[in-house]
């Protein structure tokens, strides 16, 4: 992209709260069944030493809930509020399906209603070889293949049928997120409304950059057009643009994209179809990675699709901003940067609510329990104290 220009920092911002606290407008529509939850899940925790589905890997600070537990158990709080079932449509890929699959059935989808959940794969390409830009094959000539990237689900929703479920059910807005942020809002009612005021194909949320560095993709208007939003992945951002400061020493180029998207089913579906008649519709992105081959761990470019590309399609593209700390801890390399990260959330929370605690103590506040501080000090009277060193709330 040429002469990307910066965000307005004056953007609406979300603090997150229950759901239920929402205009007439959102909770009209929660009840009415129109947004639907699509769980990007297709990846292994292979990175840390987990090769299972990236969502059975233990976070919870106290309790060393899975992510898709904590998932599980905000989608719960929230159906509790709505008169509506609430649907989940969960990606998978070939190598995680059928242990995502088994993972929640011995868990009982932690609560939320079987019938309600439903998986799909995304679909798979052939790797690129380095050393001469074929696809590759190993020594025994097989080529090896991996997953499309989160930009897949706008294939697999149409292929595995569930668009056409999506409409069948009343569905027609969806909000997609990835399951290694347990921080995820799920029908923020400020990002929900932005959403639906404006008419808006789709809307992103996105965080202050920790770093002018930070893996996460630049949002950008491009060139001099206010009307319109890109979003510039950090390996294609030029470190020249990326470090730059404006007066006051802020990044000039601030705003972060997390991969919480609220997008309208139609606008996707329409996307689809201009990809079936034009494979090259949407760029292609080719990351270094390293996969799994009978030749061992082998670096390769492995040909990807990101969902923000339909984002020069939008109609109407919106951002709010929300506060980091409230609502990303993404899952990478190290788990107990994320534990730590939700143990000073919640610990916040407490303040907040006028609990004191020990300093020290580890806190881990259930989903079911609470979404925000406000919720929280709902269940305690004032003033209230806690002695033990690991604090683990729920409804029990």
């Amino acid at each position: 992209m040429l002469n990307p220009i910066p965000l307005k920092r004056e953007i609406r911002r979300v603090c997150p709260k229950c759901p239920e606290e929402g205009s007439s407008m959102v909770r009209d529509y929660l009840n009415a069944g129109r947004l639907g939850f699509v769980l990007l899940a297709g990846g292994a925790g292979s990175r840390l030493g987990h090769f299972l589905p990236k969502g059975t890997f233990p976070v919870g600070p106290v309790t060393g809930k899975s992510l898709f537990q904590i998932h599980l158990e905000k989608l719960s709080r929230l159906q509790e509020t709505c008169s509506a079932p609430l649907f989940l449509f969960l990606m998978t890929s070939r190598v995680t399906h059928s242990d995502t699959l088994t993972f929640l059935q011995d868990h009982a989808f932690f609560g939320f209603p079987e019938s309600q959940v439903f998986l799909f794969e995304q679909n798979e390409v052939p790797v690129i070889s380095l050393r001469d830009g074929q696809p590759y094959r190993d020594s025994s000539g097989r080529k090896i293949f991996a997953p499309d990237g989160h930009g897949g689900l706008i294939t697999a929703l149409g292929t595995s049928g569930m668009y056409d479920r999506m409409e069948k059910l009343g569905i027609d807005t969806i909000e997609t997120f990835h399951v290694d942020n347990p921080l995820v809002p799920l029908a923020d009612p400020v990002m929900l409304e932005e959403h639906l005021q404006n008419h808006s194909d789709m809307t992103l949320l996105a965080v202050e950059k920790e770093s002018p560095l930070e893996k996460v993709g630049n949002i950008v208007h491009p060139h001099n057009d206010r009307a319109s939003l890109h979003v510039v992945e950090y390996m294609d951002f030029p470190d020249s643009l990326a470090i730059q400061r404006n007066a006051s020493g802020k990044l000039t180029f601030w705003a972060g994209s997390i991969g919480i998207h609220l997008i309208e089913r139609a606008f996707l579906q329409r996307m689809q179809r201009n990809l079936a008649a034009n494979e090259h519709f949407l760029p292609l992105h080719l990351p270094r990675k390293k996969v799994a081959t009978d030749d061992g761990e082998v670096e390769v470019l492995k040909p990807e699709r990101f969902i923000f590309d339909i984002l020069p399609f939008a109609e109407r593209p919106q951002v709010v901003v929300a506060d980091r700390l409230e609502v990303f801890a993404t899952l990478k390399d190290d788990p107990d940067v994320v534990r730590s990260h939700l143990s000073r959330l919640y610990a916040s929370w407490l303040k907040e609510a006028g609990i004191t605690f020990p300093e020290k103590a580890v806190v881990e506040i259930s989903p079911r329990l609470a979404v925000c501080w406000e919720e929280l000090k709902k269940h305690f009277p004032d003033p209230f104290r806690m002695e033990e060193n690991r604090i683990y709330l729920d409804l029990s």
